[in-house]
């Protein structure tokens, strides 16, 4: 076997371990019970604040509770897309070793499932909001906010 069949392996391997390493980070589903609370990540945010940090009356819990449970569903589908045109942007990579028109296409199939991702969070996030009195809401606009404008870097 020639020496671009083991440099196309190797690079097959890097890249199906950094698929794997995004898509574990992805699927974790929460932070790191360690990680600070200004690197929590938008949704966790909000799922802390409504059971921990703010006095829910039973009602609140059960509607939110079943927001939580729908969300869920979707991030959890979107997450596999996501997991999906990572394998599809690796492979594509993998087999024209450029930014071909499949690798082309594996990153827009990435972006939008990324995209649409953010879109449910947010929706997630206003349609939470709407189960809150007006006192809780500024409370969670305040994390919401600080979620949103601390970097993870």
């Amino acid at each position: 076997m020639n020496g671009a069949f083991w440099r196309n392996l190797a690079f097959t391997i890097v890249l199906a371990g950094l698929a794997a390493f995004v898509g574990a980070r992805l699927g974790a589903g929460h932070a790191p019970a360690e990680a600070p609370r200004s690197r929590l990540l938008l949704r966790d945010t909000v799922y802390q604040m409504v059971h921990t940090d703010l006095k829910l009356t039973p009602e609140q819990s059960r509607k939110i509770d079943e927001i939580e449970n729908r969300y869920a569903h979707q991030r959890n589908t979107l997450r596999a897309q996501i997991g999906s045109a990572d394998a599809e942007l690796g492979e594509a990579l993998a087999n024209e070793m450029a930014l071909g028109t499949a690798a082309q296409r594996a990153l827009e199939h990435l972006q939008t499932s990324m995209g649409s991702l953010q879109r449910e969070t947010i929706l997630y996030v206003l349609e939470v909001r709407n189960v809150l009195t007006p006192q809780q809401q500024q409370v969670l606009d305040q994390k919401v906010f600080e979620s949103l404008t601390i970097g993870p870097f």
